[in-house]
């Protein structure tokens, strides 16, 4: 039996959840709450195997209540409504989460991911955070592969390669990781970064990385690091800017 807490402002959106809730066998729900202020209390009063959690509310927001415990034994599921919290960066980091209204099929896939402890560690959604409470990107991704979760510091990328629904991300070491992401996502995530820009709609690049530039005008190549050649497009927005990154 799982044993689940709800933690929302917003009453209907308890109710909406409860009654889902309630129609798993295997669900049993302990308390819920609207109040934030309330959250650490009863959490530790009732022990729960996993929490849903509201990210924005009065007084205190999801992440803020996580912060309050110096030892987490259970797990967390984000809920959110479209708002100021990047739900850009939701999508590539590592915070497990349902959007609102929440979807009866998807929470049933998301309970049966904590079944089969797929879900992230609570402390790994934590170092997630400040991303999110800050409003834009840190210097951290969380990259989840086959091999697992791999944190990467932005400056480390080199680029950023799109195949099909998936993206390459290749390391300043060589390193490869395959995530199950298209490339739109990590250009939207990485848009307020300078120190990457899109020359070509296959390609996220590094400025700094790019030694050279060869090809005809119609036909222009990047070299990264003076070894691969990524090919740029003048129909894709910013691709001039490519030539003023060669030092």
């Amino acid at each position: 039996m799982i044993k689940v807490i709800l933690i929302d402002d917003e009453k209907h959106a308890i109710v909406t959840l409860q009654h889902m809730i309630e129609k798993f066998d295997d669900v049993e729900i302990l308390a819920t709450t609207q109040k934030s202020t309330e959250a650490k209390e009863l959490i530790e009063k009732h022990k729960p195997d996993l929490v849903f959690l509201d990210i924005e509310m009065p007084f205190m927001n999801g992440f803020e209540v996580l912060e309050q415990f110096a030892d987490i034994n259970f797990k967390v599921i984000f809920t959110t409504a479209y708002n100021q919290y990047a739900i850009k960066a939701l999508r590539v980091n590592a915070l497990d989460y349902l959007m609102k209204p929440v979807d009866k099929d998807e929470l049933r896939e998301a309970l049966d991911k904590f079944v089969n402890n797929e879900l992230f560690t609570t402390h790994e959604q934590l170092q997630q955070v400040s991303q999110f409470s800050s409003g834009k990107i840190q210097d951290t991704l969380a990259l989840s592969t086959q091999e697992g979760l791999h944190f990467v510091k932005v400056d480390d990328i080199m680029y950023l390669e799109a195949s099909g629904c998936y993206t390459y991300i290749i390391m300043n070491d060589g390193v490869k990781h395959l995530v199950s992401k298209n490339l739109a996502i990590f250009e939207d995530v990485l848009k307020g970064n300078s120190l990457f820009f899109r020359p070509h709609k296959s390609h996220v690049v590094k400025k700094r990385a790019v030694s050279a530039t060869s090809g005809s005008e119609n036909y222009p190549y990047a070299y990264v690091n003076g070894e691969k050649g990524l090919p740029a497009s003048a129909t894709v927005d910013g691709a001039t800017v490519i030539y003023t990154y060669t030092d």
